[in-house]
């Protein structure tokens, strides 16, 4: 498809394809050799390329970024380089008197892209002052959301870019700022809610961002008339106090933005902006509980990872997020929700830790100790004391043998004074009182021994059973090589044992009391099953170690030790 354009000059462009389009955007913007160029040529250069561009905008600028580079054709070019403030001058014009919707759109992303080259572009209260309510006309435009690539919705969406960025950039008085009145700032919250659930995020954060950039503005123009009058004039948070229940999305995609912010100088920028307002609804009475708690403890999650991660050159962002800090835990549902204190508490000293090594900025120690002044963590200091009480340092659990016994067992018997048993010797060397010894209780599971749950009888039994059955001895269990030659009885009762470590008047080596608890009724003739024997280990294959010619000598495998479970 191709489309005819005639310039001024009578020129007759026809564009078949990209790359003829491409080809005479170059053309058009190479200066010509010779004699300086008039001002009328410069003009009508500049009128030629707005016109292809206009035209061929829906064949060949289609996407944001084909647009973008036949922008920077023109930025790059020397026509702009040399004449830049006249081509500025002239685009304005166009902007208000050309009512060619592509023709705006083209002229307004030439202004964006050269105002986020040259930020003082923004700041020219004169150039701006005319171009502000056409830009608020374009934002105003009812547009059905479902549809995509309409030409009005992309003209809203510049147009609100560069409002933002006009609102960024300068400091307007109160007489500029009637021009945004309680209608416009209640649309542009109902453009939040009606943008929530549109794919691309890029239009409903753009709004966000206006809105915020307009809290700035009123805040700072009503300092002076809140003095006088006493009364508050920020007409974003007036709005917002109206439809608190309504506004719900706006209040979730600034805690999303936060959380997505990269470290760009816009990025950067817009954290302050949102960090702003949400400190104005912390603090103001009747919009504290403005926030969800869930998004609450998303917007607590951003914070300990920012005041942390951020370096030294974002330290005002950081004091800023120290600012909202203290409120948030203080003034909203965190007060009474107990979310990442201990971690909060931790980020917060790490701050101001290490100050013989590196400096600590005053500010940053002064918001610091405000955040840890608060009642949150006075009650968080208040629970470890408790704690550390309760668990005083010098009380040392006592300690146990290798089989479990305790160290020292106090005397139980009849007022001898007991003896220390060394956790190096083997209770089962013990000789207790009857000829009975330990090892004859012994427990021949893997249970602890200290505790004796579940031992015989310590006495002989004197009832017809059966003859005992020896045990295989578990390797391992005990130092002491005797332990393990050792085979008990299995028990038929459960009783209790203490044991006292007491030695006789004439020497004798200490020996053990068995105190032995009422048994328990058994059914005559019951006797518990012992366990079966494990199988014997198998020997080991013989393995040749010589031939000859004709005979082969078999050597059997020698074990370093004979196996428990043959014996």
């Amino acid at each position: 498809m191709s489309l005819a354009m005639e310039d001024d000059f009578g020129i007759v462009y026809v564009v078949e394809n990209a790359q003829q389009f491409w080809s005479e955007l170059d053309d058009i913007l190479t200066m010509p050799r010779g004699a300086p160029p008039t001002l009328q040529q410069l003009d009508g250069m500049m009128n030629r390329w707005l016109g292809i561009c206009a035209i061929y905008h829906e064949l060949y600028l289609q996407t944001p970024l084909q647009l973008e580079h036949a922008v920077d054709l023109l930025l790059d070019s020397e026509l702009w380089a040399f004449h830049s403030e006249r081509m500025c001058e002239n685009l304005a014009e166009t902007a208000k008197s050309n009512t060619d919707p592509h023709a705006q759109l083209v002229t307004f992303n030439v202004l964006l892209r050269y105002g986020q080259r040259k930020t003082d572009f923004f700041r020219a209260q004169r150039r701006w002052g005319t171009l502000v309510p056409l830009l608020m006309d374009h934002t105003l435009v009812e547009i059905d959301e479902n549809e995509d690539g309409v030409i009005e919705a992309k003209l809203r969406l510049v147009g609100v870019r560069l409002l933002y960025e006009v609102c960024r950039w300068q400091k307007l008085s109160v007489a500029e700022l009637r021009v945004f009145d309680d209608s416009f700032i209640d649309y542009l919250f109902d453009l939040v809610e009606q943008t929530r659930h549109v794919q691309d995020e890029t239009f409903n954060y753009s709004v966000i961002k206006l809105i915020v950039a307009f809290n700035e503005q009123f805040m700072v123009a009503s300092i002076c008339d809140r003095e006088q009058s006493g009364v508050e004039q920020n007409r974003v948070l007036r709005v917002l106090m109206r439809r608190l229940g309504s506004s719900k999305t706006f209040g979730e995609n600034m805690i999303f933005m936060l959380n997505r912010a990269q470290r760009t100088s816009d990025d950067l920028c817009m954290q302050l902006l949102v960090l702003k307002l949400i400190y104005l609804l912390f603090t103001t009475k009747g919009t504290e509980e403005y926030f969800y708690t869930n998004d609450l403890c998303v917007l607590v999650d951003v914070f300990l990872r920012e005041v942390v991660d951020l370096d030294e050159d974002s330290e005002s962002l950081r004091h800023t997020y120290l600012r909202v800090l203290h409120p948030l835990l203080t003034k909203t549902q965190l007060k009474d929700v107990p979310y990442k204190r201990p971690q909060i508490k931790c980020a917060l000293e790490s701050l101001v830790r290490d100050s013989r090594i590196h400096d600590i900025n005053p500010t940053t120690k002064r918001l610091v100790e405000r955040c840890l002044g608060g009642e949150w963590c006075v009650q968080l200091k208040k629970a470890d004391d408790v704690s550390r009480s309760s668990t005083p340092s010098d009380s040392v659990a006592p300690s146990r043998s290798h089989l479990g016994l305790p160290a020292s067992v106090d005397g139980m018997g009849s007022g001898t004074p007991g003896k220390t048993l060394k956790s190096s010797r083997s209770a089962e060397n013990m000789v207790a009182k009857g000829g009975i010894r330990v090892g004859a209780v012994r427990r021949p599971s893997n249970a602890s021994a200290g505790s004796f749950s579940g031992v015989a009888t310590a006495a002989p039994s004197t009832s017809t059973s059966k003859p005992p059955v020896p045990y295989p001895r578990r390797k391992g269990t005990a130092s002491s090589e005797h332990v393990e030659r050792l085979h008990v009885e299995r028990p038929s009762h459960s009783h209790h044992i203490d044991l006292s470590s007491q030695s006789d008047a004439g020497g004798e080596p200490a020996r053990t009391k068995l105190r032995k608890p009422p048994p328990a009724p058994v059914a005559p003739g019951v006797y518990s099953a012992p366990p079966p024997i494990p199988p014997k280990r198998r020997k080991p294959p013989a393995v040749p170690v010589r031939s000859g010619r004709q005979v082969t000598v078999f050597e059997t495998i020698k074990t370093s030790a004979t196996s428990p479970l043959t014996r």
